[in-house]
């Protein structure tokens, strides 16, 4: 009977986590880019676009589960300052999270994201500017990085039509940057 109990529990457990970090285990790399995603809420007070650079929003974070997970849920809200080390990742094209709801940001690997009034130069590192918009890096005060330009406009690939021309194709992967 504990063995039965045990298997259950395992199932279940398994149920539980099966919506967070989604780090695909089979990949197609002739066919679709390979990116990490995460599990977020947006309890910022605003609606989050697509395209858009989130960062961490621990502050807002008021978990109903109890005090223990006050300011460790994984809220998010549109990155407001530019270079921001709360820098968390960009929301999916087509799939902006609204107020109050649950959704997606790529945390790791290629996405379209949106520039603020000029695309960002190919091969350059990148950081949030503000509203959520993407631009150039500056090291010597940047506190956290974006990811690494692979083309400075969008315009011309299949996703042009969703987001228009001023995006910028990034390959998403928030670090920590050096500041001398």
């Amino acid at each position: 009977m504990k063995k039965y109990i045990f298997v259950i529990f395992a199932f279940l457990l398994l149920i539980g986590t099966a919506n967070a970090t989604n780090i695909p285990v089979a990949t197609d790399p002739k066919n679709y880019p390979t990116v990490w995603t995460e599990l977020v809420y947006n309890g910022s007070g605003s609606d989050i676009a697509t395209g858009r650079v989130v960062q961490w929003d621990f502050d807002t974070s008021d978990s109903d589960a109890g005090t223990i997970f006050d300011d460790m849920c994984p809220w998010v809200k549109t990155a407001d300052a530019a270079n921001d080390i709360w820098t968390a990742g960009v929301t999916t094209i087509g799939q902006g999270i609204t107020n109050g709801n649950v959704g997606r940001i790529i945390i790791h690997g290629p996405a379209v994201v949106h520039n603020n009034s000029s695309a960002p130069t190919v091969d350059t590192v990148v950081a949030t500017t503000n509203s959520g918009y993407v631009g150039a890096n500056t090291p010597s005060t940047d506190t956290k990085n974006l990811g690494v330009v692979i083309k400075a406009s969008a315009a011309g690939n299949d996703v042009e039509a969703d987001v228009g021309a001023a995006s910028s194709l990034i390959y998403i992967d928030p670090t920590l940057a050096t500041t001398s």
